[in-house]
């Protein structure tokens, strides 16, 4: 399994859009890794994870055909991880030859909704007929493809259910957990049951340095290495799991210089925008 970092960034971008703060400033001067777009990532080249307003950057970015991808799983509706009018534009007039007409969606009720009343007054109906909603419930799980999904419900927000994802491929998996604060109690539970340790784990770090503790909607670094812990001590992850932190506001206050040394401290790879990792038991993390 591949997973591709497309964008790694929280919902205002580092440097963010309007912001003249020191680190934004910094990210602007230092280049590199330091840029980064919205949260998104694919699994091998046709599970696409989110889709925020930064998709047409990340495909001229990174070189991916969007068209490729069968499936799309959605966190939540907040607009850094679904803008809905990028799905208009998914055939009729505004794409040809695509690689795979058919886009099967995964989400909640909210992201459904939200995108005919954002988006349905401009969808064409020959661009509707291949577009397929389906609503993701927390801890059932469905197969697409090659893969096992699992929702499970993110600690998040009030207004709906966020979820994370479990995804699983022949021998491997991948627990994507982005936005999320500390995981809730009958998550860890759901895990514990499966008696396999996880193959990989992508931590929400929005916070960076700062500790947000056990009820916020996001989470620092503190938080996820406190997740990691748990994960360890309940046997939901071992030695062998690489972890991997992502989903970065200029307010947590980490470069990506800084960011590698305190996260590679814990046994943590930060995220970058196009970093590409294989998910496996032998695979290191390259900071």
């Amino acid at each position: 399994m591949k997973l591709t970092y497309l964008g790694t960034a929280a919902a205002e971008g580092w440097p963010a859009v309007f912001c003249n703060c020191d680190y934004c400033r910094q990210a602007r001067e230092l280049g590199g890794k330091n840029i980064r777009t919205r949260s998104q990532a694919i699994v091998n080249h046709d599970l696409l994870l989110d889709l925020p307003c930064d998709t047409y950057a990340h495909a001229l970015n990174h070189g991916i055909d969007l068209s490729a991808a069968k499936w799309l799983l959605v966190t939540h509706s907040h607009t850094d991880h679904f803008y809905p009018a990028e799905l208009v534009l998914r055939g009729s007039c505004y794409a040809h030859n695509m690689t795979s007409p058919d886009l099967d969606i995964y989400c909640n009720e909210a992201v459904r909704d939200y995108f005919f009343r954002a988006a349905g007054h401009e969808l064409d109906d020959a661009v509707a007929c291949h577009l397929r909603f389906h609503i993701a419930k927390p801890f059932t799980p469905f197969a697409i493809g090659s893969y096992r999904i699992t929702p499970l419900p993110a600690r998040h927000m009030s207004t709906e259910q966020a979820l994370i994802y479990l995804i699983e491929e022949e021998n491997a998996s991948l627990l994507y957990a982005h936005d999320t604060g500390r995981f809730l109690p009958e998550v860890y539970d759901f895990l514990a049951r499966r008696n396999a340790p996880l193959t990989a784990v992508s931590l929400d770090c929005t916070s960076g340095k700062l500790e947000n503790g056990e009820l916020d909607g996001h989470m620092g670094l503190p938080d996820a290495t406190a997740v990691k812990q748990r994960l360890l001590e309940e046997g939901i992850a071992n030695e062998a799991t690489q972890f991997y932190v992502n989903h970065f506001s200029h307010n947590g206050g980490l470069l990506h210089d800084e960011l590698c040394r305190r996260a590679g401290a814990v046994g943590m790879c930060p995220s970058y925008d196009g970093m590409q990792v294989q998910i496996s038991s032998d695979r290191e993390c390259s900071l």
